[in-house]
């Protein structure tokens, strides 16, 4: 297993994909080894909640493997990024957390957001 291991490490983003996208297990194992710390942080910096965080950070990759046969993601932490977000903002119209209004923040977007007003 260790040989496979290194085999994986060393494959592009874009070969992952396509490992992916043909349901290989150890594909999804690598990405979410590569990726998974960038996107828990990433997460924690915009709602500051442990637990929120860790069913984010999880439910990106769970996401990235439902969808894998769908997906036509060509730069792999753009579109996990981007899942976070909608997961977050998810959770910000459930009503499930408060969004957080950082310097430079436009609180207009934000609460259109937030009440779905467009």
């Amino acid at each position: 297993m260790g040989s496979e291991k290194t085999v994986y490490s060393n494959l592009s983003d874009a070969m992952l994909l396509k490992h992916l996208k043909k349901s290989d297990r150890m594909a999804l194992t690598e990405i979410f080894e590569r990726y998974w710390k960038k996107i828990y942080n990433e997460s924690y910096k915009r709602i500051k909640n442990f637990v929120l965080v860790e069913s984010i950070t999880e439910s990106v990759f769970v996401s990235l493997w439902e969808e894998r046969e769908n997906k036509k993601a060509q730069r792999l932490l753009t579109y996990l990024l981007s899942t976070m977000r909608f997961h977050i903002l998810k959770l910000i119209s459930e009503g499930k957390i408060e969004p957080r209004f950082d310097q430079g923040s436009n609180p207009l977007i934000l609460t259109a957001i937030h009440t779905g007003l467009n």
